[in-house]
């Protein structure tokens, strides 16, 4: 294995019928926002030249925490991805475009807990899913009906990962659940698994070939970022996905003193960002 970056760096084991690879870097081992054009320059009105809504990236939530969304979606690449953005359902639909009466409710939604516990008592599981109800202005009746469910969604590109990431970011820390299918079929069996009545067991809705990926981010001090990835089988993409992704974040930190400008910045996002060749193309 080549010397990574904290950040990527996974630990392994075979836990509860399942392969488990966790990175949980230390606060000091997550890079904070590594360009200083983004506390120096007055950011671009136009959304998409915008590097918080262009790449959830700003002078709080820093280049790391887009390499992580750019490593899950390479991992599950050629494979059905669906979504649960933890709390903020209605927001995520709203950022996706879907009316909120159309989402997938389900009962449950996954829990990595962000603010304390060593692994793997931080991995708490399924939970009772949750959506946020307004206090002002009031609720309708329709939020209030439905605050007892998740939202499950369909992800067709990078850029819907990114918007269930805006949707979740406005707290102190935020969470985003993926399963990624083999079988584009086995959908309906996913939401039926997170709709029953008793709760879910991950071992027994992965099947060979799924991956699922937990991405939780801690946005403010006191809170602890984890990238979580489990399968019924060994998953040795891992591995390749982050030493590309380790060695793209070094090459990137170089470049840094020659970035002056947004464009200048995107492009090299883009190179950072971008998969292997290696890796399926969805």
């Amino acid at each position: 294995m080549a010397d990574r970056e904290r950040f990527l760096t996974f630990d392994h084991e075979h836990r509860d019928g399942l392969h488990v690879y966790v990175a949980r870097p230390a606060e000091a081992e997550l890079p904070g926002p590594a360009w200083t054009g983004l506390w120096e320059q007055d950011y671009p009105g136009e959304p998409r030249r915008n590097p918080w809504r262009r790449y959830a990236i700003n002078n709080n939530d820093g280049e790391a925490l887009a390499v992580w969304r750019a490593f899950a979606w390479a991992l599950t690449a050629g494979r059905s991805r669906y979504a649960i953005p933890a709390y903020y359902r209605d927001a995520a639909a709203r950022l996706l475009g879907i009316d909120r009466e159309a989402v997938q409710l389900v009962r449950w939604e996954y829990k990595v807990d962000s603010e304390g516990p060593e692994w793997p008592a931080a991995d708490v599981g399924f939970v009772p899913g949750r959506a946020s109800v307004f206090m002002w202005p009031p609720a309708d009746q329709w939020e209030r009906d439905h605050a007892g469910f998740a939202g499950l969604f369909t992800l067709d590109s990078s850029e819907d990962l990114l918007n269930l990431h805006l949707a979740v970011s406005g707290d102190a820390s935020s969470e985003l659940t993926l399963f990624a299918l083999s079988v584009p079929d086995r959908a309906e069996l996913l939401t039926a698994a997170l709709s029953q009545d008793d709760r879910p067991d991950l071992a027994d809705i992965l099947q060979s070939g799924d991956i699922f990926v937990d991405l939780t981010v801690a946005h403010d001090l006191g809170f602890t970022s984890t990238l979580t990835v489990k399968a019924s089988e060994a998953v040795d993409e891992i591995d390749q996905l982050a030493d590309h992704f380790s060695q793209a974040f070094r090459r990137y930190l170089r470049k840094l003193d020659r970035i002056d400008s947004f464009e200048e910045f995107y492009a090299a996002i883009d190179d950072l960002l971008a998969p292997p060749h290696a890796t399926r193309v969805s």
